[in-house]
């Protein structure tokens, strides 16, 4: 399925690009040519090819034999034609067979790393240690000199390189964010690495399988060559150079034709890989540096009576709770810990706003409770994440998929890394109610398109892809893909970064029409304050891995009761005072390697004392207020609003 921009598909991009490469586009009417004549060889070789005509070996070329005949007077034409025939049957057969080995081995390994990642790759690099033809030459030795064993041979010395290229592409198309985004929504592995990872890895794929194929015609002209692939009588273009050889000597001209030929095929196969390459390199996706994988390891499941228990008090329990959330990354000596005892929760149908500079650990609490952390080097230390009385971190990895999207979805903050740039975006949504429900293509195709007008794209856009939606769009879709399952909670990890006013304005507005519409829960985070207050019940103010300060909105920017909140009101640009210079917190966010004791905003604070050496507990500052501070009452009553 292909979607036009402009009368234009991706595809037909692509081929544009490629039409406009003169030098390709020559070889490949050459290569077309060769194929054509070798394929259709039999029917159009004017002679028999094992045929020992009257004329004799050797003779020169003539209207009749317009290359001449061999040392057995054979007619060099027909074999050059059935000869190549055989050659490239082989090479595609090969190549092909070493493809298909390496694409489940090549993905496997890039996507689930570790130990079966090193084993591949250990085995892979042994191989390639080798040079190819002497490899191929050990093996048809010990199997036998027929042409299957030259076949097993060529497809083993093809394996490491397709191996390493698809891992290779692997590896860095699941560290997209849309890799993560298809885990949030609860997708089964075998989808993610069949529907995401292999059409992103296609394109260089492409390009290797049109240089391997005319490696493989060399190989299999060495063998032959050797006597090692296809046997006399069968005439391949590597036994007709084996046979020319004899007579180099007086008749050097005989190797010609069929090394020309060899020549010729080789060098079109690599100009169209090259062509390809040029015409496909612009869809290669750009990397980051995240990485995928659980949050900890997996706790013992709660016995019967421990769900029991936990169904009866559900209704009792706010839908989210978080209590003493502790989190460390890193692995033997070098740990260090991004999270201290955060805790907050979120009712049915309310909104949270989790608020704070870059780097305060709002993004890696969201991912926490979506279990999407890398692991490792990120472990749970401590504390539990309850959703609908159920323990998350006790989940396996099934049970929590199957949470993802029809529970919990979440909407992360780059909306072009975070939509499969290989599918058009209505098949991205429609796969996500078909992971989570029982129903027909048909069914899942009609929800696509409700959600889509629900968010206000029309459903006729589903048919285009992420190139061709704009900013808005793109986070609209992304909406779509989390809302398309109804979930209870939505997380939404700043959804409205780098988006114009306007733009911003309109995601907020349809967020809040959504809440209103689904009854549903949000984990807005952000650190504009400004927005979280548009659209939140409450706030938790996070900074250098704890929460600081938790109120309901009205309350918070009436009287904050920490100086950092205090702080990041004074920086709004609404709450400055006309032609006055935007306040500006001192100082940043601590690295998290370099917290000591006591309280960690103390060295940006202007409140900061002895008394704030020792560690602060979050303590009850009002009625619903909570504040890490000693000083609580007294920056209260500084600047009530």
């Amino acid at each position: 399925m292909t979607s036009k921009v402009g009368g234009s598909s991706v595809l037909g991009q692509m081929a544009r690009r490629y039409r406009r490469d003169r030098s390709a586009m020559a070889w490949t009417v050459i290569l077309v040519l060769i194929i054509l004549a070798c394929v259709f060889g039999g029917l159009i070789a004017p002679y028999d090819p094992d045929a020992q005509l009257s004329i004799g070996p050797f003779s020169g070329l003539s209207s009749t034999h317009w290359l001449g005949t061999d040392d057995l007077g054979r007619d060099v034409l027909s074999r050059i034609l059935v000869g190549g025939r055989v050659s490239l049957t082989f090479s595609f057969l090969v190549v092909l067979s070493a493809m298909v080995l390496a694409l489940p081995v090549g993905l496997i390994a890039g996507y689930v790393g570790g130990r079966l990642d090193a084993v591949v790759m250990r085995v892979m690099d042994g191989l390639l240690s080798l040079p190819a033809l002497v490899l191929a030459i050990a093996i048809v030795s010990m199997l036998g000199p027929n042409l299957r064993n030259a076949g097993v041979a060529m497809a083993i010395t093809l394996l490491p390189g397709f191996t390493r290229l698809v891992r290779g592409q692997a590896l860095a198309v699941r560290e997209e964010v849309f890799i993560d985004a298809s885990h949030a929504l609860g997708a089964p592995t075998r989808l993610i690495v069949w529907r995401h990872l292999l059409p992103n890895v296609a394109s260089p794929l492409i390009v290797q399988v049109s240089l391997s194929l005319g490696f493989a015609v060399l190989m299999e002209a060495g063998l032959s060559f050797l006597g090692l692939g296809v046997q006399p009588p069968t005439a391949s273009w590597g036994t007709m150079l084996s046979r020319a050889n004899e007579s180099m000597l007086t008749q050097p001209w005989s190797m010609m034709a069929p090394g020309l030929a060899i020549v010729l095929t080789v060098v079109a196969f690599n100009e169209v890989g090259e062509g390809l390459r040029s015409a496909l390199g612009a869809s290669t996706p750009p990397k980051r540096s995240a990485q995928l994988g659980l949050t900890t390891v997996q706790r013992a499941s709660h016995s019967t009576t421990a769900v029991a228990d936990e169904q009866i008090r559900r209704e009792k329990e706010p839908l989210l709770r978080v209590e003493g959330l502790a989190i460390e990354m890193g692995s033997g000596t070098d740990r260090t810990q991004i999270l201290d005892n955060v805790s907050f929760s979120i009712g049915e149908g309310e909104a949270l706003g989790l608020v704070g500079e870059s780097g305060s650990g709002k993004t890696v609490t969201s991912l926490s409770i979506m279990r999407l952390l890398p692991s490792p080097p990120a472990r749970v230390i401590g504390g539990s994440i309850n959703f609908e009385g159920r323990d998350l971190l006790s989940l396996n990895f099934d049970e929590m998929s199957a949470l993802r999207s029809s529970g919990i979805a979440m909407i992360f903050q780059d909306p072009m890394s975070s939509l499969n740039p290989a599918m058009t975006v209505g098949d991205q949504i429609s796969q996500v109610v078909r992971w989570h429900e029982n129903i027909s293509s048909r069914e899942a195709s009609v929800r696509m398109r409700e959600t889509l007008e629900l968010v206000g794209i029309p459903p006729r856009r589903a048919d285009s892809y992420p190139h061709e939606f704009s900013g808005g769009m793109r986070q609209r879709a992304m909406i779509a893909m989390a809302l398309v399952c109804r979930p209870k909670l939505l997380i939404a990890d700043e959804p409205t970064t780098a988006l114009d006013v306007t733009v911003q304005a309109q995601i907020l507005e349809l967020l809040r029409e959504l809440r209103s519409e689904l009854k549903m829960s949000i984990l807005f985070v952000s650190h504009d304050l400004g927005v979280v207050a548009d659209i939140c019940d409450r706030i938790a103010v996070m900074y250098a891995g704890q929460i600081v300060e938790e109120g309901s909105v009205s309350d918070v920017f009436r009287a904050p009761s920490h100086p950092y909140t205090r702080g990041l009101l004074r920086a709004m640009p609404e709450g400055a005072a006309p032609r006055s210079p935007l306040f500006v917190i001192p100082g940043q966010v601590p690295q998290f390697s370099e917290l000591a004791g006591g309280c960690r905003f103390a060295s940006r604070c202007e409140f900061a004392g002895p008394e704030c050496q020792v560690d602060v507990p979050l303590v009850t500052a009002a009625p619903n207020r909570s504040s890490r501070c000693v000083r609580t009452k007294e920056v209260m009553r500084m600047d009530a609003r």
